[in-house]
């Protein structure tokens, strides 16, 4: 009797997080680590513990778990934590803060759920973060600031952890008239939530049931740093800002993600989550020197490198799964790599198409799918790896539920199916090296197979050019070997200017949400000139992003958001 072929499935959840500390200032601009702390990074492993035969891949960036270090370790706060004081002491400020901020979930599947939350969004006129909340002004009354302070962190907290919970399960019946000792014991809870993630994960990882990868420190892309006119070979023509080739750099922030990650987990990591998967042939000796096993990217750049096209029929199964289901061995520099490639159609169903569906039904679909995948391999020899590979939080908001059902029903019918076996993707190549070779891995992301996402664009090559002038400044200390000590806290700054997230942001966003970041990442090129005693170009206090006719420029500085400026004007 034949046995059976197995399907291998590796799942690779991307925890990551913009840096968003000001040195200056020492404080974070944005909440997003302790809020989605709050809801994803300790809820995902959690529900995986109950499914111990389950097998996932995470990559928690070090920039997350810096950012997790300084809330929990050195007493960090972020902006939207300075507005949580008693509601009858505060200010109109801080009061237009909260309008504006603190209805930034999910309407329709979050508050909507939450009766009274609901009604709070409409007495503020269902404006959003850009908006006018003169209306909100006039409705609130303080304990309306109050209650709304509690809703936005209570749900910010997963909803299973609120369902186990009796406190937070008594606060959501509750639903108004809430006391700011309350208020006090939430924030206390977010924050016991934040501190049982990396204990958790390193937990998960010594039985064997989940593998913890990480990707360059301050999450640039590698092949920008060595240099940034490679965008060309995926986009010929692209109009570029001046070359930017600091090949050292690059190389540093992949070997400080390794430090770190030894220090907090205890060994080397083995898999290198390239930051939006943007990859090049120059990566691959990079991450070779440090002793990285394996690395990931998107089936595009498979395609590309292979010059091989993955055909799908109209249901989306693949046709050629030999091509996208192989491990592959790298080429470049000298030194090789083991490769997967994810299924893009699968990981955007997750991301993107499963919120429309009800949870029990989309669980249904990923597993049909994966069951197609098999039956279609079924008589192809070796074994395949279906890799499933996205951002590991921010899809669940969208959810009916966030995460919770989706989940355990995804995990209880893949337990239930002897032909399909979940695996971490360093388990999967001990058993089954690279077969196939790639010379040429293209360069390119999971964006379009290329790199217009963070350079092309005016105001883009606008952050490079100014990127480069503070790393050329740099550079002159670094030839003389001056104040070392110095030197290095200047480069730190660079390092952090150097992560992907500032030009995702420019020209890709809407100007509310992308000049907080803008006026950030001057402002670490500002500090890297002060603390080499150096005077900062006067380009460096002026905002690159300008408002659209009847928008108000944005204060960084301020808690009220948007204030009246005049284009140009100093804006921190």
């Amino acid at each position: 009797m034949m046995s059976r072929k197995i399907l291998f499935v590796a799942f690779v959840w991307n925890q990551h997080q913009p840096y968003y500390l000001d040195t200056g200032r020492n404080e974070f601009i944005l909440p997003w680590v302790r809020l989605h702390a709050s809801k994803d990074y300790l809820q995902m492993v959690a529900i995986l513990e109950e499914y111990p035969e389950i097998r996932q891949t995470f990559s928690l960036s070090p920039s997350l778990l810096e950012q997790i270090e300084g809330y929990l370790l050195h007493g960090l706060q972020d902006r939207y934590l300075g507005v949580m004081g008693k509601a009858g002491e505060l200010s109109e400020a801080q009061k237009k803060f909260l309008l504006m901020n603190y209805f930034d979930i999910q309407w329709d599947k979050v508050i909507g759920a939450y009766p009274f939350y609901n009604q709070l969004l409409d007495r503020q006129g269902r404006v959003g973060e850009s908006g006018d909340v003169e209306m909100g002004l006039k409705n609130f009354a303080i304990q309306d600031y109050l209650d709304l302070q509690v809703w936005f962190n209570l749900v910010w907290i997963d909803p299973e952890i609120r369902q186990n919970e009796p406190f937070l399960r008594d606060l959501v019946e509750k639903g108004r008239n809430f006391t700011e000792k309350e208020k006090e014991e939430v924030i206390r809870r977010q924050f016991d939530i934040m501190s049982q993630i990396i204990p958790r994960h390193r937990q998960l990882q010594q039985n064997g049931q989940i593998e913890i990868m990480t990707t360059a420190y301050y999450h640039p892309i590698i092949p920008l740093l060595v240099d940034n006119h490679v965008a060309l070979r995926a986009t010929p023509g692209l109009p570029l800002p001046q070359r930017f080739q600091f090949k050292e750099d690059a190389a540093r922030q992949i070997e400080m993600a390794t430090e770190q990650y030894t220090s907090i987990f205890g060994e080397k990591p083995s898999g290198f989550w390239p930051p939006e998967q943007a990859v090049s042939p120059e990566m691959i000796s990079l991450l070779a020197d440090q002793g990285f096993k394996w690395t990931v990217s998107d089936e595009k750049i498979l395609s590309q490198s292979v010059n091989e096209e993955i055909y799908r029929d109209g249901y989306g199964h693949v046709l050629n799964p030999e091509v996208l289901y192989s491990p592959y061995m790298a080429y470049g520099g000298g030194s090789e790599m083991p490769i997967v490639f994810r299924d893009q159609h699968l990981s955007d169903r997750i991301g993107f198409v499963y919120q429309h569906l009800p949870p029990r039904e989309a669980a249904g679909d990923l597993v049909h799918r994966l069951q197609r995948i098999s039956e279609n391999l079924a008589h192809s020899p070796g074994n395949y790896l279906v890799t499933i590979a996205l951002d590991g939080e921010n899809a669940w908001e969208w959810y009916k539920g966030d995460k919770t059902e989706f989940l355990h029903t995804l995990y209880r019918q893949l337990l239930a199916e002897p032909d399909l076996k979940t695996v971490t993707v360093n388990e999967f190549l001990l058993e089954n090296p690279p077969r196939r070779p790639i010379s040429h891995l293209a360069t390119g992301s999971w964006v379009d197979h290329n790199l217009t996402r963070w350079i092309g664009t005016e105001n883009k090559n606008t952050l490079w050019n100014y990127l480069l002038e503070a790393r050329l400044m740099i550079q002159g200390f670094e030839e003389r070997e001056e104040g070392m000590e110095n030197l290095k806290k200047a480069l730190r700054n660079i390092y952090i200017a150097e992560g992907s997230d500032f030009p995702w942001w420019v020209d890709s966003m809407p100007y509310h949400l992308a000049a907080p970041f803008e006026g950030l990442f001057r402002k670490h090129l500002v500090r890297a000139y002060q603390i080499l005693g150096q005077e900062p170009p006067r380009y460096l206090y002026r905002s690159v992003l300008e408002p659209v006719q009847g928008q108000q420029a944005w204060d960084e500085s301020s808690l009220t958001g948007p204030v009246s400026m005049a284009p140009g004007t100093t804006n921190f």
